[in-house]
């Protein structure tokens, strides 16, 4: 899969959310790579975007349904000979410790962030244009000077709450995104529909397209059916067009 770029669309709401979170978890990480006020801030930004995602419904009871929902998928399966039975069991053992381990997350993720007067003053400000900046902030300033190990040390204090969720989505999307083998497929005149069977607990679309390819993907999904239109852009000014010959590239409509 190095060779190809990866396209996902989540299938519902519950894999929207957790597709965010896996995303804002890697840019939070990579902002934690660089020294400088700028990468911190970064950081500090996208924390406040996990703690905001992460506010929006019960996040904690969600992984947990997420969990149980695969282990009832997985048992269905204790009885079929073409299955690794070893292996089926040591998966629905993970998904079971990972559950008691969520259970053991007192209160809602990430509310201490919420108590935090430092973070909701930095909040509260990024809903202005440049609203962080120094003269706006001047205890924030104060603080993107302080010695880069003692930041990092603080960031990473505050987003221990998402540490335990990062694992439990890890876990969640890497059964998923394994329950299908990429298969090759061609969109003819730039467009591809396939049906989806309802009795199956579809959860992801992937498509995956070579990096040197000069076109991408649009995917546009519902409970019975997914369509792909490719596009080409011309020029960053320019609106993108869907091509009107043939593209191969690699599905797998991920199912768990």
């Amino acid at each position: 899969m190095s060779s190809h770029i990866l396209y996902e669309q989540p299938l519902n709401e519950r894999m929207r959310t957790f597709l965010r979170l896996e995303h804002l978890m890697q840019q939070l990480e990579q902002h934690l790579q660089g020294d400088t006020r700028l990468d911190t801030h970064g950081a500090i930004l996208t924390l406040i975007e996990l703690f905001s995602l992460s506010s929006r419904g019960d996040l904690k009871s969600e992984l947990m349904k997420e969990l149980e929902r695969q282990i009832a998928n997985l048992s269905q399966l204790e009885h079929d000979p073409e299955v690794d039975q070893l292996r089926l069991r040591t998966v629905i053992e993970q998904q079971r410790a990972m559950i008691t381990k969520l259970h053991g997350m007192s209160g809602q993720v990430g509310q201490e962030l919420k108590e935090n007067d430092f973070l909701t003053a930095i909040r509260q400000r990024t809903a202005v244009p440049g609203g962080t900046c120094d003269f706006d902030l001047p205890m924030y300033h104060f603080w993107l000077n302080r010695p880069v190990a003692e930041r990092h040390a603080q960031i990473r204090a505050w987003s221990q709450p998402f540490v335990q969720v990062e694992e439990a989505i890890a876990q969640i999307l890497q059964y998923i995104r394994d329950s299908a083998i990429p298969e090759s497929r061609t969109a003819a005149n730039g467009f591809y529909q396939q049906a989806l069977d309802s009795s199956k607990p579809y959860q992801i679309i992937r498509i995956l397209m070579p990096h040197d390819a000069a076109v991408y993907p649009e995917i546009s999904a519902g409970k019975h059916r997914f369509s792909v239109r490719f596009l080409r852009m011309p020029s960053a000014d320019q609106r993108p067009a869907q091509v009107n010959e043939e593209v191969e590239f690699l599905l797998a409509c991920g199912t768990l």
